[in-house]
């Protein structure tokens, strides 16, 4: 004959108990008893069915687990274990529920060091931002605020102390250290700061997160971020950033090379004296203006841009590409955009699997263009004067002479052509595989049905220094 055991129920009173005083009482730190006496559970039900087990042995009952039981120990070893690690990993329960990191506390951060000796300054702050100024002041100064979650202001205060910001030189090198690796695991620190530098020195910096503003530094700049924007102005050196993911990376007057890679949406360069490199997945407003030497980009969608230089500007999204006035060669690879080009020099090497093309070379002597369409329109706008020899292809489509002699058009099947030209100019090559194709004299309108070139938008506003910062 069996009896059923009273300890289930006795420890689910316990359970309940204690979180209803949690609910009447909401200061008590129940989360933190839990994950440290946890285990007091199972020995208080180890010894109430120990006790079970004597007094029923003496009355002839038979006593043992069931299955329940043992699923309910099991559940309790694992609950109570994750508590535990929780607790240690800095998670709490506060009156107010679930609180990660603590309460912000705010601390001021202040530090002053000469750069005798110094040819560049780095700077070693994990989390936060972080604005650099140069000036012709030899010292270096950095002011500003230390942010510090914690579960009280002595533990706030005792991380404060320990995460003084320094200024120490290496060698030739200044290094600012926020010293946030000496603070307890689970506690959250981030140092904004603004420096005050001599412009000759070159700027290196690392983090995980945080934005970086620098202006008016006459080195080089390299900076290395997980995650952060970076806004650059009158640099005179090389620059070169390396960030993981960003919202916005704008350089406007930097005199050297200018080299970005990485993730992210909004790039904005302008003025930029030597070569423009950039490679990674921006998803946003890409916007080059004024850039004296080659732009080499690699990104999303496949997307090749070279250019000599870019006098004008080029400005792309996911669904457009636009250019005036760039220098040649120009080559433009790239899935699926709209494209506009103008004004551009040399050649132009195009190729686009789904998307409009208009191409409006203007200036002579007039560039010799590659241009191939997957599936898509290709419209070109050519000068009255301009010498060219014309191929154009709609292997699936139509092709409209819009032009006038001497370019003549034929037809064999789906596949139209025009072919022609005007004296010993260079070779024009338009390739659509599924569209139309339209030639044409500037001022004259294009007899193409409407409502497909007129979805590319023009570029974008040019930027002013101003709005640099």
């Amino acid at each position: 004959m069996r009896r059923r055991s009273l300890t289930g129920p006795l420890l689910l009173l316990i359970v309940g108990g204690l979180f209803l005083w949690r609910n009447l009482h909401p200061e008590t730190p129940i989360f933190e008893l839990l994950s440290l006496y946890w285990p007091y559970l199972l020995i208080a039900w180890g010894l109430l069915r120990l006790g079970e087990v004597v007094v029923w042995n003496r009355q002839g009952y038979r006593s043992r687990f069931t299955g329940g039981e043992i699923v309910l120990v099991v559940f309790i070893c694992i609950a109570g274990s994750g508590i535990w690690q929780a607790h240690r990993s800095g998670l709490r329960f506060t009156a107010n529920g679930l609180d990660l990191w603590g309460q912000p506390y705010e601390f001021a951060v202040s530090a002053r060091a000469s750069s005798a000796g110094a040819r560049r300054i780095v700077f070693e702050n994990p989390r936060g931002n972080v604005k650099v100024t140069g000036g012709d002041a030899q010292d270096v100064e950095v002011t500003g605020s230390k942010l510090i979650r914690a579960y009280s202001s002595v533990d706030a205060e005792r991380a404060n102390a320990a995460t003084p910001v320094e200024i120490a030189l290496d060698g030739d090198t200044l290094r600012v250290r926020t010293n946030q690796d000496r603070a307890p695991g689970n506690q959250r620190i981030s140092d904004d700061i603004e420096v005050v530098v001599p412009r000759r020195l070159a700027v290196e910096a690392r983090a995980a997160t945080g934005d970086y503003e620098i202006a008016d530094i006459a080195g080089d700049i390299e900076i290395s971020s997980d995650r952060g924007d970076v806004r650059l102005a009158r640099v005179g050196g090389n620059a070169r950033l390396e960030i993981g993911h960003s919202d916005l990376i704008r350089a406007i007057g930097v005199q050297g090379n200018l080299e970005l890679r990485g993730d992210g949406s909004d790039v904005e360069f302008e003025n930029v004296s030597g070569q423009t490199t950039v490679s990674g997945s921006y998803r946003g407003a890409l916007d080059f203006k004024n850039l004296a030497k080659p732009l080499q980009y690699e990104g999303t969608r496949n997307t090749e841009v070279h250019a000599q230089a870019v006098p004008g500007r080029i400005s792309m999204d996911l669904s457009q590409f636009s250019a005036k006035d760039v220098a040649g060669p120009v080559r433009l690879v790239t899935d699926s955009r709209d494209v506009k080009v103008e004004q551009f020099t040399v050649s132009l090497d195009l190729q686009t699997e789904r998307g409009d093309i208009q191409l409006t070379p203007g200036r002579a002597p007039l560039p010799s263009i590659d241009a191939r369409s997957g599936s898509g329109r290709i419209d070109l706008v050519l000068s009255p004067m301009a010498l060219f020899n014309l191929v154009a292809t709609a292997e699936t489509g139509d092709a409209v002479n819009d032009y006038g002699p001497p370019i003549r058009k034929e037809v064999s099947g789906r596949t139209a052509t025009l072919t022609g030209g005007v004296g010993n100019g260079p070779t024009i090559r338009l390739t659509a595989n599924r569209g139309w194709i339209s030639v044409r004299k500037e001022g004259t309108p294009s007899s193409l049905p409407t409502g497909t070139l007129s979805r590319i938008p023009a570029p974008a506003k040019p930027l002013k220094e101003s709005e640099s910062f």
